[in-house]
């Protein structure tokens, strides 16, 4: 009896601690929200024309926003509400992760490392395609372990095929998980039983088969998702063989993964996967099956990193068995050669450091507005502001116009534009967007314009950022063309944060200038 209070004891704080933070992060969203990022309000007009793929990603966040758009009326509070309870609950499965990995006081630690980690911050404020799948991630690491350890019955392999599944349909990065899964029972003697059985075969290869509506979507689409995947790995002629661009690349990805991760704890993770991959085919079963899942991607990423620019956020997944890996060694489960067991004694520095950058992340934006700096250069809330002053400027230029609820709406500029501009007008409209370059960028020119949608003979209210003229070329769709109103707003202190816009009247339209003319 004696022997399992510690446990008790470790649960209950982890319980705890998960509950409070989740409880201040839902706090905070309904007295701090501002304004949805632009990644945000781009897929929150996804899920209002649902569909089975997408120009950039699987369907998966898509269908999250038609949800929650459901559930919370379009609120911003209701998207902040769900990236919380998405980015914070997974750290209890962690906890259950490492729990079975190690023992109750390592799990702890992960806790203390999870939400130390200012991405954990980030991913549960921001509802975008990473918060689903680090759930995905980190129920099928769980269920796969605990598969490892002998629980092989029917229910945890249909939660393991469900979160691979899901997981696909989240984001492409899933994919990878199968093969490494492979990977690690292939590695070793003990393991390679398992793949003798057709089971595990049919749950992790089997889970690809939820790939097949999108599949099936890219094929009527020109393949587009994969056409936009594959511009991620290109490379220009020069950059592919110059060697301080190259270096340029690596050494900004391993700052930011510094910052993600916090740096004594980003030091730890990385020094951990890269001192334990010589270890990967003969190290304890646990280690090994960290290492496969941390280790080997890491140092594929890193790799990646000399050759090209990488997204900081792309690593993220593999930085779930790191931060095990890291709570293991904190707690002296193990040992390699680098970093030295001596020390270890940083782990309360790591945790009060990183958690002081994540403290940072809420509190910054509350002391710039409280001091009227709001939109310093510092100021982690300046890519939020102003798109609702965009909004309601437009709004009023659109009141003053009668019969303006019968109008289209248009938008040209970035897609962010667009989908801000539907998000924060009080009828949250549809609005189309125009791309001056005739192209396909974003999923707004794979849905219907306005002359395919019927609308031909209607006038169009058009906003036009950084610009006191319309495009001649996007004129000539109408019949006349008149400037109703202009506007600056600014999105930050700095004067190279205002912008201009300028709104037309299109009456008439009689075609899209994309060549569908009417007939």
């Amino acid at each position: 009896m004696e022997l399992s209070l510690p446990n008790i004891n470790f649960q209950r704080r982890a319980i705890v601690l998960v509950a409070s933070v989740l409880l201040f992060r839902l706090l905070y969203a309904f007295f701090f929200a501002t304004n949805p990022v632009g990644d945000e309000a781009y897929y929150w007009d996804w899920g209002r024309q649902l569909d089975y793929g997408y120009y950039s990603k699987p369907p998966m966040i898509a269908w999250l926003y038609a949800l929650v758009d459901w559930i919370g009326q379009g609120s911003l509070f209701s998207i902040r509400a769900t990236a919380a309870i998405l980015g914070t609950l997974p750290v209890l499965i962690f906890f259950r992760f490492c729990e079975s990995l190690f023992d109750s006081r390592t799990a702890w630690m992960g806790v203390l490392l999870s939400f130390a980690a200012p991405a954990n911050s980030v991913l549960s404020f921001f509802l975008t395609i990473d918060a689903p799948l680090m759930l995905c991630w980190t129920v099928a690491l769980t269920a796969l372990w605990q598969y490892v350890k002998g629980q092989e019955g029917l229910g945890n392999l249909l939660l393991l095929f469900a979160a691979l599944a899901l997981g696909h349909l989240s984001k492409q990065m899933m994919m990878v998980f199968p093969v490494l899964a492979i990977l690690f029972f292939a590695l070793h003697r003990e393991t390679r039983p398992f793949l003798r059985r057709p089971s595990l075969w049919l749950v992790l290869f089997g889970s690809y088969l939820s790939l097949l509506p999108p599949l099936v979507w890219n094929m009527q689409h020109d393949w587009i998702t994969f056409k936009h995947t594959g511009h991620h790995f290109e490379t220009d002629s020069k950059g592919a063989f110059n060697i301080l661009v190259n270096f340029k690349y690596f050494f900004e990805f391993l700052g930011t993964q510094f910052a993600v991760l916090s740096p004594i704890a980003g030091f730890a993770v990385l020094s951990l996967c890269l001192s334990g991959l010589p270890l990967l085919a003969r190290a304890e079963k646990p280690i090994r099956f960290l290492l496969t899942f941390s280790a080997l991607p890491v140092a594929a990423m890193l790799l990646l990193a000399l050759r090209q620019e990488l997204q900081p956020n792309w690593p993220a997944v593999f930085y779930i068995g790191g931060m095990a890996l890291a709570a293991g060694w904190y707690n002296a489960k193990f040992a390699f050669a680098f970093p030295p067991v001596k020390w270890r004694w940083f782990f309360p520095i790591a945790i009060t450091l990183g958690g002081s950058m994540a403290v940072l992340f809420y509190l910054a934006p509350v002391l710039f507005a409280a001091t009227g700096n709001s939109g310093h250069a510092l100021d982690p809330n300046r890519r939020l502001m102003g798109h609702d002053v965009v909004a309601a400027e437009f709004e009023k230029i659109r009141r003053s116009i009668p019969n303006a609820d019968e109008m289209i709406i248009v938008a040209l500029g970035h897609r962010d534009v667009t989908s801000e501009l539907a998000f924060a007008l009080p009828d949250q409209p549809r609005v189309y967007r125009w791309d001056s370059e005739g192209r396909i960028s974003s999923q707004y020119e794979m849905w219907n314009n306005p002359v395919e949608d019927g609308f031909s003979g209607r006038d169009c209210l058009i906003l036009a950022p950084n610009s006191s003229n319309l495009d001649e070329r996007f004129a000539k769709g109408f019949a006349s063309v008149e400037k109703v109103g202009e506007f600056r707003v600014s999105f930050g202190r700095e004067d190279s944060r205002s912008r201009t816009y300028s709104v037309f009247r299109g009456k008439d339209i009689n075609f899209w200038p994309d060549g569908s003319v009417l007939k």
